[in-house]
Formats: structure tokens, C-alpha cells, sequence
């Protein structure tokens, strides 16, 4: 997030009586993160007056009109300096009034959570105190702002101050910020001696010029996630009850099998775009653990410039696309400099908060019906991208593209990487892979097997991953709205189509239809009856999942644009579709009621040879179809 540079100063600590705080959120779970909103302001060194204009009152005001499930609030970050009076780490020069008193207070008498923000990785304070806990460059100088992952700053400082505040505050947990994402390749003593037992290896590469230079980042991703099992266990240790994430650890940033004690994923999107919120929130979907996605309240002109808060409307949207997922969502509201609240916004939160809970019922923590499966590779993924961590480049952007032309053709869509294709592989009707440059040769095998059994597969890209199934003998036709060159062939008791192009990230960058609509075609030789289709709109998202025994089709509205007001500034708008969508399901039995959520709306429907036939007057925003 935010970041500030950091210069010398004289710290002042107040000391305040702490109290004891009886709290009915003691037994706050993972899975109790539905809706919060996140604080934070990166204090500095120059950071002064905190606590002096925060009130318990304008806290209890917050809460009692937006109602959060949780609420997050900064105690550290990335300049490393605390904003409120540790004993353990180095806070602001100067504290007027314990911010984290007041909101431990206000959150304690209404039972909402209280969670910490707090920059973990990215310290620049605690390495201007201890150099010997920088992370090294390559060039052999330490950085101003990393700690590194191979030192003592876990044991010594960062776990402590976690323990402080967890023993202090009976806080519920942390948000562990400035991670996975910030992360470079470590040249420390401590990383090389780890990377030559790692390797067994004499020899460390230093750039991306030298031969194992891809084996250093490598190591530098296992020892990461080593450093995240070796203090998420520390945290339980001294407070079981503790929640505990990292910020996009085993994200699309971070894809992977979770095999961590972590207690739920989360992570903060910078773009509005619609196809960015669906990518990350389908990367998070399958995971196995509570997730959910946070939103930035504000934004800038069109130019980059300024500072605006979003409307309602504009991050309900946003919502949308996370809730369908199943998944829980947060909004980022800059505290002030002092670590107060910015009012105006509790309006626009209160109404989030209402359009988020009156859906809960019908899409937290739902399960996906099986349809689509796009595969996001993590072994490509890595074989792509240079950086440890990253997610704006190589082959994620490319399924990006092909995530959004599916999408936009109505088709309900998982993103799954290959430890969730394992077992269950057979359960999906199709299979869609997009311009991967490599894949494991044993998951190819799995993939072909699978053709073989039955499966449907189209791939997109060059001709070089399923040469046994699809050899380039087959021929290419171009027989499509597009012109693409695509070659199709049975293959066992299955199909297998490639198109022969790389198409994804021209449609991410140009939105061009034509495209689209080929590749549609394409997908509806080998998937001729979806579960779900719609029609009466093209500017419908649509997932289909199941809770309990209800069969739950959600409906987003993503008609969106920003229209340019005179001062640059962008303008969301995002017109109700109000044209009427005919909606037809295959189901095997006879629904015994089809009702719109919310506000439990009855819609008249027929059904004949195992064919749900119904309309929906529309969609505002986000509506659910709720079939029991």
C-alpha cells in the first residue's frame, strides 16, 4: 500500500492504561469475515498527534451505522514505525491518545472483530536500526526498505510485536502486509548458505544473465513460504485463537497448493477492472481456506492525479463480482495522519454493508457447480515469470484475457491450478487452457487421459503441448467468425480443439468482439449444454453454484463505464439492465420454487424434459436466483 520516506526523529510515548476488555468476539472465526472495512495510514516519522481528533464516539458512530463483521486498523506499516505505544518496536514521536484503545474499546462493546494492519516483510525502521537484518541486493548493499526472510527480524522483533499486541489488545488478529509481493532474491550470508544446502550447490547466481539464476528463485519462493509456516506457527502458539493471513500468499501472485497453517486469504485490488476482480477472486475461490478481496475506496483521475472516493455504486459492483464467488469483502478507507476516522465515507460503507448482507445467505461460502474450468497454471507460471512473487506478467495475463472473453460469452467459469484438477478433473465438461509456454509433462498426461475418458479440451496458443492428442497433421480450419486457425479432432471418447493463435491478451487489451464470439463458438461445439444460459443481455456475468439444497445462479451487472467530467475526474456509471433476461436451466428434477434474492421475489417458470424455463426482470446491480 501506501509508503512514506522515513528521516530521523525523537520518539515520545504516552503511556495509557490499557484495561481489560470483556469481549463476546473472542470466538470470532475465519469464516466470520463477511464484510469489514480497512484502516490504515502508514505512519512515519514525522507522523505527530496521534489519537489527538479520534474519538470513542465518532468510532461507535462508524459501527453502529455500517455494522462491519471486522474492522482493521493500522498499527504498523511499511516505514516500519508503529502508531501506537510499543514497547516492543519504535512508534511515532508522538501519541496524544491510544488509537488502538479506542477502536479494541468500541469494537469490544458492539462484538466486532478487530484485526491489525501491519507491515511484516517491508520495515524500513527496523533495518535503519539493525542493518544486519536487511535483505541483501545483488550488488552486495543492503535494502532500505526489506527486512530479510533469512535473519533474526522474525524472532527478535516481528513475532514479539504480534505477541504484544495480541497480550495488549486482545486483538483477533493480523493482516500481514508488504510480503509475498514485495519480495526480492536475498543475497544475505544467511540466504546463500541456505541456497548451497538447499541446491548443494557452491556457486550462487547473481543476475538473470547467470545459468541457475531460475533455481535462486525458486529457493527464494520455498524459503518464503518456510518463513510464513515458521511465524503463522509462532502466532498460534502463544494465541491459538489468533487469525493470521499474509497478504496474497497463495494467491495468483503466489499460486500453489496452501500448505500452511494460515488461517484465510485476503488481498487488496488497486484496479477497478472488471476483469482483474474476477481474475483475483477466482484465483482465491478454490483454495480451501476463508478469503476475501479488498477494494480501495478512492481513486484518481484520469490523468493519475488527485485523490477521489468511490461511489456506492462503484465498489457494490465490485462486490458483487467477489460475493458470487463465495467469498467475503472489505473496503480500504484511509485513516487521517492523526489515526482518525474519514466520516464522510460512513454513508457510503453503510450502504455496501446493507447491499452485502442482504445477500449473505445466498452466496458466502457456496460451492461452484462444475461447468467450466480454466486452468491457471502454477508450474507455467513460474516457468514465466521473472519475479519471485508477481502477477502482471506472463501467463497469468494471458488467462486474464481468456477468463474474460468466457465470461463475457455468459459461460460460469473456476480458475484452477493443477493440485485442484488432481482428483477431480473428470468433473468438469470442459477443460479451456490458454497460452501456456510449458506444463508439467505428467499433468499434459493427466489432461490427455482425460480427453481419452470423455473430457472436452480446448487449448489456445501454439502447437507444441498436446502433440499426441492433436498432432499438427490435423487439419486447420478456418471456419469461424474470427478466421482463427483451429484444429479439432475426437480423440478416445473425447474432443480436442487448439486454436493455433495467441489470442488472450489481444482481447484483454482491445475487448474485440469478434473474437470473443469466435472463440464462443468454438466452446459451444465441445460444450453444447452449459448448466445455465441467458439470454436478453450480454452484459451479464454468471456463476452458478450450489448451498445446502438450493441451486443459486448469480446474476452481475458489469454494463460499466467512466464517463470524463470536466476537472478529469473519472465518473463510474453503471446503467440498471433493465431488459428482460430468459434464463433456462437443466435440472433433473423439478424445482419447487425459483425466487429472486434479495427481497425473496417468486418468478413463475415451466419446466419439461428436464429444462428450467424462467425470466428475470432485469438486474440493478447483483441479483440472485435462489431454485430450490
Amino acid at each position: 500500500m501506501i509508503r512514506h520516506k522515513l528521516t530521523r526523529y525523537i520518539i515520545v510515548l504516552i503511556a495509557l492504561p490499557l484495561g481489560t476488555y470483556a469481549q463476546s468476539s473472542n470466538n470470532f472465526k475465519a469464516t466470520d469475515r463477511f464484510f469489514g472495512v480497512h484502516f490504515d495510514f502508514h505512519a512515519n516519522p514525522d507522523t505527530k498527534g496521534i489519537g489527538k481528533t479520534l474519538t470513542n464516539e465518532d468510532v461507535a458512530y462508524m459501527l453502529n451505522n455500517v455494522q462491519p463483521d471486522y474492522i482493521q486498523v493500522d498499527t504498523k506499516g511499511h516505514p516500519g514505525i508503529s502508531s501506537y505505544p510499543t514497547k516492543v518496536g519504535v512508534a511515532v514521536p508522538e501519541i496524544a491518545k491510544d488509537p488502538l484503545l479506542i477502536f479494541r474499546e468500541e469494537t469490544a462493546k458492539k462484538s466486532v472483530a478487530l484485526f491489525s494492519h501491519f507491515s511484516g516483510v517491508l520495515d524500513a525502521q527496523a533495518v535503519k536500526d539493525h542493518p544486519d537484518w536487511a535483505r541483501i541486493n545483488a550488488n552486495g548493499k543492503p535494502d532500505a526498505g526489506a527486512t530479510s526472510i533469512f535473519g533474526n527480524y522474525a524472532d527478535a522483533y516481528f513475532i514479539p510485536q504480534l505477541k504484544e499486541l495480541s497480550d495488549k489488545y486482545n486483538i483477533n488478529g493480523a493482516w500481514v502486509d508488504g510480503e509475498c509481493w514485495a519480495l526480492q532474491a536475498d543475497f544475505s550470508p544467511a540466504a546463500i548458505e541456505a541456497y548451497k544446502k538447499f541446491s548443494g550447490k557452491v556457486d550462487v547466481p547473481h543476475s538473470r544473465k547467470d545459468a541457475d539464476w531460475a533455481n535462486y528463485i525458486q529457493f527464494t519462493r520455498y524459503a518464503f513460504r518456510q518463513y510464513l509456516n515458521h511465524y503463522f506457527n509462532a502466532v498460534h502458539k502463544f494465541n491459538p485463537r489468533f487469525l493470521i493471513t499474509s497478504n496474497w500468499s497463495f494467491s495468483s501472485f503466489m499460486p500453489g497448493s496452501v500448505e500452511s497453517p494460515v488461517d484465510y486469504l485476503s488481498g487488496d485490488f488497486t484496479s477497478d477492472a472488471v476483469p482483474d476482480v474476477n481474475f483475483e477472486a477466482r484465483a482465491l475461490a478454490p483454495q480451501g481456506k476463508p478469503w476475501d478481496l479488498m477494494a480501495w475506496g478512492f481513486m484518481s483521475d484520469k490523468n493519475g492525479k488527485g485523490f477521489y472516493w468511490k461511489s456506492a455504486r462503484q465498489l457494490e459492483q465490485k462486490a458483487a463480482l467477489v460475493l458470487s464467488q463465495g467469498g467475503g469483502y472489505q473496503v480500504y478507507v484511509p485513516q487521517k495522519r492523526d489515526a482518525s476516522l474519514q466520516l464522510e465515507m460512513v454513508p457510503t460503507l453503510t450502504e455496501i454493508s446493507k447491499f452485502a448482507h442482504a445477500r449473505k445467505a445466498y452466496c458466502y461460502q457456496t460451492t461452484p457447480i462444475p461447468q467450466v474450468a480454466l486452468l491457471l497454471s502454477a508450474y507455467g507460471h513460474y516457468n514465466e515469470s521473472p519475479g519471485v512473487f508477481e502477477n502482471g506478467q506472463g501467463g497469468n495475463n494471458n488467462v486474464k484475457g481468456t477468463l474474460a472473453m468466457l465470461l463475457n460469452s455468459q459461460y460460469s467459469v473456476q480458475l484452477l491450478q493443477e493440485h485442484h484438477l488432481q482428483n477431480n478433473l473428470a468433473d468438469y465438461p470442459i477443460l479451456v487452457i490458454s497460452e501456456w509456454k510449458k506444463l508439467q509433462p505428467e499433468f499434459v498426461i493427466k489432461i490427455e487421459n482425460y480427453v481419452r475418458g470423455g473430457g472436452k479440451v480446448l487449448a489456445i496458443g501454439d502447437k507444441h503441448i498436446f502433440t499426441n492428442s492433436l498432432p499438427e497433421t490435423v487439419t486447420t480450419s478456418t471456419d469461424n467468425i474470427a478466421k482463427l486457425p483451429v484444429r479439432m479432432q475426437t480423440y478416445g471418447k473425447g474432443m480436442i480443439a487448439c486454436i493455433d493463435d495467441n489470442i488472450s491478451l489481444k482481447y484483454a487489451k482491445t475487448g474485440n468482439d469478434t473474437l470473443r464470439q469466435a472463440v464462443a463458438g468454438i466452446v459451444s461445439k465441445l460444450f453444447p449444454h452449459p448448466r445455465v444460459a441467458v439470454g436478453g443481455s450480454a452484459k451479464v456475468h454468471v456463476t452458478i453454484n450450489r448451498k445446502n439444497k438450493s441451486t443459486l445462479i448469480h446474476l452481475v451487472n458489469v454494463n460499466d463505464h467512466y464517463d470524463t467530467l470536466p476537472n478529469n475526474q473519472l465518473d463510474f456509471k453503471l446503467p440498471a439492465i433493465a431488459d428482460k433476461l430468459a434464463v433456462t436451466v437443466n435440472m433433473q428434477v423439478k424445482p419447487g420454487v425459483i425466487r429472486v434474492q434479495p427481497g425473496n421475489i417468486s418468478v413463475p417458470f415451466t419446466y419439461a424434459n428436464g429444462t428450467v424455463k424462467f425470466n428475470v426482470d432485469g438486474v440493478d446491480v447483483y441479483s440472485i436466483v435462489e431454485i430450490k
